[in-house]
């Protein structure tokens, strides 16, 4: 009986080491695009957080214009999409078979299925440098940006020119860039870091009327 219960002891201490990471990336993003005047909600910061497989979190800015201060919260399978500003939301269950939250940088909105747009999608917030590595990139010596040192890491996707600008020690994004014809994007990092996992933050949101979608 001691060994059988001590091998469930160890079965639930495994599961629960599955369930929470120790830890998780914070980021601060901001959008500079020809698409996002600086004035617009488009150019607005964001808060993302990002643990392990299954665990996203996306803050938005306030949209007063549009009635919307958008939360996006991700327990897979589980996904959490919020309104603060009407404390109300809309539960989805994520289908499967992979249960893996995604967040793509370039490519919101877009079918990434196939083709160009499906290389595309493996550029995500939170796994910049592992993308750029993966696709054989070397780091070289990059341009001074916002005062800092930077390493500048470089791929093609088909129509697409791809850069990472990383600095500091361990290396962590300043920016990534998308060049496609004349329209230049680039996501602006004001801080980037790993901090200990907060199971509250990807937790079913109180106190919002929170309704599901339907298959």
């Amino acid at each position: 009986m001691k060994n059988l219960a001590l091998a469930v002891w160890l079965l639930v201490g495994i599961a629960v080491a599955e369930q929470h990471p120790k830890t998780m990336t914070k980021m601060e993003v901001v959008l500079q695009s020809p698409d996002a005047p600086a004035d617009s909600f488009a150019a607005k910061p964001r808060t993302i957080y990002r643990a392990g497989t299954g665990y996203c979190r996306i803050e938005e800015a306030p949209d007063p214009n549009q009635g919307i201060h958008g939360l996006t919260i991700i327990n897979e399978p589980d996904v959490w999409m919020i309104n603060q500003f009407g404390k109300t939301g809309q539960h989805i269950v994520d289908p499967g078979p992979t249960f893996n939250c995604r967040l793509p940088i370039f490519v919101n909105g877009v079918k990434v299925t196939e083709g160009e747009n499906k290389d595309l999608s493996q550029l995500e917030f939170g796994r910049e440098l592992e993308f750029f590595k993966e696709k054989g990139s070397i780091g070289q010596k990059g341009p001074v940006l916002q005062t800092k040192e930077t390493t500048a890491y470089r791929v093609n996707i088909g129509s697409s020119e791809l850069a990472l600008f990383t600095y500091g020690t361990p290396e962590r994004p300043l920016g990534v860039a998308r060049v496609n014809g004349d329209k230049r994007d680039i996501y602006w990092y004001s801080g980037y870091g790993e901090i200990d996992f907060d199971p509250k933050l990807f937790a079913k949101p109180d106190n919002f009327k929170i309704q599901d979608a339907k298959p």
